[in-house]
């Protein structure tokens, strides 16, 4: 998993390049550039129960926090189609093992698995 790609998708919505809606697809989209052994897995991940969440928060009190959750099943199957086309990285595996924690200046972002 690149960790400096979700940050650089993090400063592109922070910059106003993207929306925040447009981020949360590129960071889940960044689950699937490998088609073999993370494609695999994540179909095994999205076959459990459980769900992808997503927590921005902000470091100052002016700043908007944002709590995704998103069922498995669908972000596999998401991440499958967006993220494959996008040739990026993001192993659904890897998430629920260690989850991600990424601080910028401005806010903290943690994406991990929850059963």
């Amino acid at each position: 998993m690149d960790k400096d790609s979700i940050l650089h998708v993090i400063n592109m919505a922070k910059d106003g390049t993207i929306t925040s809606e447009e981020a949360v697809d590129l960071i889940e989209a960044l689950c699937m550039k490998k088609e073999g052994e993370n494609l695999r897995n994540a179909r095994e991940v999205g076959r459990k129960k459980g769900k992808l969440v997503i927590h921005v928060t902000p470091k100052n009190k002016n700043g908007e926090a944002a709590n995704i959750t998103i069922p498995l099943g669908i972000a596999d199957g998401f991440l499958r189609k967006f993220g494959a086309s996008k040739g990026m990285d993001f192993d659904l595996e890897e998430i629920e093992e260690s989850g991600i924690h990424v601080e910028t200046k401005d806010e903290t972002v943690d994406i991990y698995v929850e059963r």
